[in-house]
């Protein structure tokens, strides 16, 4: 029995720069830091998965002290 895997709809650098806000010179920086994951397909092209940026982004909001 396959496994299913369940994928939200892969988006481009600049779709993904679109959706977040988030200028893709900044994104492609922060992908080849590690800090949020996406498939490099060749040599320029990168996708990624909007819901899983975004639960990588959460991790470094920082929480207001009051």
């Amino acid at each position: 029995m396959k496994a299913q895997i369940h994928r939200s709809k892969l988006v481009s650098i600049k779709g993904l720069a679109e959706e977040t806000g988030i200028p893709a010179r900044t994104l492609r920086s922060l992908f080849h830091a590690g800090k949020i994951c996406g498939i490099k397909l060749g040599h320029r092209t990168l996708v990624f998965d909007p819901a899983r940026v975004r639960a990588a982004l959460d991790k470094f909001e920082v929480k207001a002290v009051v």
